[in-house]
């Protein structure tokens, strides 16, 4: 089973078991609306996308991985590298629950994840997008390496309002 370690977090494939935790952590307004998920969030959404996890780990399409606190045992929040094998590239994507916001466990998820990308999955590049208003995250992007690549201008339709979307990468030869 794939899992991954940093010195405070637990990256690792999701369980049935997860479901109400992912649930509550998404119901959060403020989370739903910067990253686009229904709101709100029912229990069986969480059910349904955790269902369809284990086919893509297993066929290298994705990697989506439950972020846990070592200290507390709690779900913080998501990560995953979605793999585009013709192009050699993968996606990352992430989200902390609301009430883990400003911890530092976005970068240190971002960080492993981006290790596994280029060490363990011999990419040549990874990249990833975030909504222009959303500060937090273009923190974390920059603090895990990433450099801006450009902006898509109302890329992406939010609670009815067109946002502008940053694009970031980083290539292996770019990777310390």
């Amino acid at each position: 089973m794939l899992k991954l370690e940093t010195d405070r977090l637990e990256l690792k494939p999701f369980s049935k078991d997860d479901s109400i935790e992912i649930q509550q952590l998404a119901n959060n307004i403020e989370v739903a609306s910067i990253i686009g998920l229904p709101h709100p969030y029912l229990l069986k959404f969480a059910e349904e996308w955790i269902d369809s996890q284990p086919e893509l780990i297993e066929k290298g399409i994705e990697y989506p991985l439950v972020i846990v606190s070592k200290k507390s045992e709690k779900i913080v929040g998501t990560i995953t590298i979605r793999i585009d094998k013709s192009n050699n590239k993968g996606e990352l994507g992430y989200w902390i629950g609301r009430d883990y916001w400003g911890n530092g466990f976005a970068t240190e998820a971002a960080n492993r994840m981006i290790e596994f990308g280029f060490e363990e999955l011999n990419l040549n590049r990874i990249w990833a997008s975030a909504i222009s208003r959303n500060k937090g995250s273009i923190i974390v992007l920059e603090k895990a390496g990433l450099h801006i690549e450009g902006t898509l201008k109302e890329n992406k339709l939010l609670e009815g309002n067109y946002e502008d979307v940053n694009v970031y990468g980083l290539l292996k030869s770019e990777y310390n």
